[in-house]
């Protein structure tokens, strides 16, 4: 696509510090949305799923209650320990079935084709669960942002939340995690929403250039396209100086 310079330097606005805010919040969020993740999807890409990364997650984890107990005895002076078995053994076995769900999906990415073949997107995040793209709402199949952002999430924060009243301490870590899960998709369907949106309008400026620039056309009649800064006045001068505005960045071959 053809680049508009006007329009990369008037509209194309970005905010350093909402940027990096979003980049660190997903960054942070991606342990917590692969607690759930392998329970959910299948068939992840290479470089998206990491069985090192599961295990140092599994390992922190398991060393976490221990750690927990400790603090609260040199706090209160009260035997934490035998509460051990009563409030984490749903924690532990939940260590367990991740553990053993992740070795399932790493066992997928050896049987996947080659990402080097070009045949397999090393990125994907996996295919979601045929429970619930079969599902509907008022006749119609739900769509997968609604699965990603509400359904998925959706489904661990209530096991979650059952279990947290049950006075197990795995439930709030579902319900955290299931959180991180839903604003993380949030975060990436608002990244991809303004991306499209940034090229439409980079092509409808390209359209819109001469009506706005040369012709002096109001935004009424541009499809909301304004020009700011001043114009030579003449008409044929302003013709020729539109054509620098875009640049065509199509690369020959030498």
């Amino acid at each position: 696509m053809k680049k508009n310079i006007y329009y990369r330097t008037v509209f194309m606005r970005t905010n350093a510090m909402k940027e990096l805010i979003l980049v660190f919040f997903l960054a942070i969020c991606s342990w917590p949305r692969l607690l759930l993740e392998v329970f959910l999807r299948k068939n992840m890409g290479e470089r998206y799923f990491s069985f090192s990364t599961a295990i140092i997650m599994s390992g922190l984890l398991a060393i976490f209650p221990l750690i927990y107990a400790g603090i609260m005895e040199r706090l209160t002076g009260q035997s934490y320990s035998v509460h051990l078995i009563g409030y984490y053994t749903t924690w532990y076995v939940f260590l367990a079935l991740f553990l053993y769900t992740c070795w399932e999906r790493w066992q997928e990415i050896q049987r996947l084709p080659s990402v080097f073949d070009f045949g397999r997107f090393s990125l994907s995040s996996g295919v979601i669960s045929s429970r619930f793209t079969s599902l509907k709402f008022k006749g119609k199949p739900v769509d997968v942002r609604t699965i990603e952002t509400v359904l998925e999430p959706g489904f661990f924060f209530i096991v979650g939340f059952v279990l947290w009243m049950a006075a197990q301490p795995i439930g709030l870590l579902l319900a955290v995690s299931a959180l991180c899960y839903s604003f993380s998709y949030v975060g990436a369907y608002h990244q991809g929403d303004h991306f499209i949106m940034d090229k439409i309008d980079e092509m409808i400026c390209n359209e819109e250039m001469v009506n706005s620039f040369v012709e002096g056309r109001d935004a009424s009649q541009t499809r909301g396209v304004s020009f700011y800064g001043r114009r030579p006045a003449d008409p044929d001068t302003r013709r020729k100086l539109v054509t620098t505005f875009i640049d065509d960045d199509t690369v020959e071959a030498l």
